[in-house]
């Protein structure tokens, strides 16, 4: 008898109805053939995005994003990986080692490419995150050794994690292998039913709850098996792979929900700092902010990569007047200390601002923005590292770094002075400033109204 939850914490989507734009498909790769969605949008298109699903989850998982990202202008498309729910797997123990599932991204990215001529874009979710890493360390291996084009312009990790699952869900993957392939899973799904029942979980409407039914038995169990044992075993690559992005140049995002259950948001925050690279935060958002919250996730990554191409961010008008931002929601960014960062990194701002459809206070928050970080730049210490968050009816950007001892002070420049200006223009855009030290860190900040 299972003690414990799979089922209670799949990723839900909230329909199961296909959207309009989007299109069943199958790509080259797998067993025998990868099945996928894709959409493409009504106008050229900015580049394409591939999005890898997780664990127990499948390319409908990404149904409710799909949709956002198509009207901003990308070719979206998803898979299930070998042996999950509509892609055939070996039925038996070989066939499922990271490198095969690692190989069918790269297949199925690599025939996206020719097809599309676009920039692609990768990203994975869980344990899809877990192969969209081990795929990009692969790849930038090889693209170097061979001196050769690369085939993804940027990497998003989305509630993904450094290594191994950690705590209880090692248990829970353990169980699973134990009882694969020789349980049914009709007989786990109930089981695993009638135990979320017992702690409280009630599913959702009937049509999606078939569907999670349906799915979670289509699974070959060799795949589940061999999945979950990863899951228990994958060391940590964040090192490896950020010594090859840094080399090849590859931006690089983590993205995760503050209620992330599966591998704790701490790990996946410290993981973005090993990595170098920026995070984004959902609040409210759990394991799986692409079902969850689609509005919000489609913004994000938009304001990524925006910056990433170098073009305007752009903003849609979403259903119910619902909003691509929310009150907790936060972007973190580090700034290499040289004088060119300060600009690229007052661009990241911009792009999501742009993206979240803030672009009233753009001019005023680039000014800002410029103030405080070539200040930490120029007299700060490295680390440094920009948060922009949303509040209450307002935006708060922190600048810092590891100088603790120069803390900037309101001050009135003589007449004759060229410097001494930044910060009573900082007095003059922003409806309060202040800076504090912490430990070893000096954090200057200053807040906008969006109200």
């Amino acid at each position: 008898m299972l003690r414990t939850s799979i089922v209670q914490r799949m990723s839900t989507p909230p329909f199961v109805t296909l959207p309009r734009g989007v299109q069943r498909t199958d790509f080259v790769g797998g067993h025998a053939h990868l099945s996928g969605l894709i959409a493409y949008p009504d106008s050229e298109s900015r580049g394409t995005i591939l999005l890898i699903p997780g664990f127990t989850g499948s390319k409908e998982d990404f149904i409710a994003l799909i949709p956002y990202l198509r009207a901003l202008g990308y070719t979206v498309a998803s898979y299930d990986q070998r042996g999950q729910f509509e892609s055939p797997g070996p039925n038996g123990s070989e066939g499922y080692e990271m490198d095969d599932f690692v190989a069918d991204a790269l297949a199925v990215a690599g025939s996206l490419v020719a097809e599309t001529e676009r920039p692609l874009h990768l990203l994975g979710h869980s344990f899809g995150g877990l192969v969209a890493r081990a795929t990009a360390v692969r790849q930038l291996g090889e693209q170097m050794a061979a001196a050769s084009e690369p085939l993804f312009s940027s990497l998003t990790l989305l509630a993904s994690g450094p290594a191994a699952v950690p705590g209880d869900l090692q248990i829970v993957a353990a169980q699973l292998v134990s009882l694969l392939p020789h349980t049914s899973l009709h007989e786990i799904w109930e089981q695993k039913e009638a135990a979320d029942r017992a702690n409280g979980w009630r599913p959702p409407n009937a049509e999606v709850h078939e569907f999670l039914k349906h799915r979670f038995t289509s699974n070959n169990p060799h795949a589940l098996s061999a999945k979950a044992e990863i899951l228990i075993e994958i060391e940590d690559a964040v090192d490896v792979l950020a010594d090859l992005a840094a080399t090849a140049g590859l931006p690089t995002l983590v993205a995760y929900g503050a209620n992330d259950d599966r591998w704790p948001p701490d790990q996946q925050e410290q993981m973005a700092y090993r990595l170098g690279a920026r995070r984004l935060r959902w609040p409210n958002a759990a394991h799986s902010p692409n079902a969850e919250q689609p509005e919000m996730c489609s913004a994000g990554l938009e304001g990524f990569l925006a910056d990433v191409a170098s073009t305007t961010g752009r903003s849609i008008e979403f259903p119910n007047g619902r909003l691509g931002y929310t009150e907790g929601m936060e972007l973190r960014s580090p700034v290499p200390g040289t004088p060119e960062s300060v600009g690229a990194a007052r661009r990241t701002m911009v792009r999501q601002l742009e993206a979240w459809g803030l672009d009233a206070v753009v001019d005023d928050m680039q000014l800002v923005a410029s103030e405080l970080i070539t200040n930490a730049v120029r007299y700060g210490a490295d680390p440094v590292e920009f948060r922009l968050s949303v509040l209450e009816g307002r935006l708060r950007l922190e600048v810092s770094d590891a100088n603790t001892t120069d803390i900037p002070q309101p001050r009135q420049a003589a007449d004759h002075e060229s410097t001494g200006r930044g910060m009573p223009l900082i007095d003059a855009l922003t409806t309060g400033w202040g800076a504090q030290v912490t430990g070893t860190r000096k954090v200057v900040w200053a807040e906008i109204s969006i109200s």
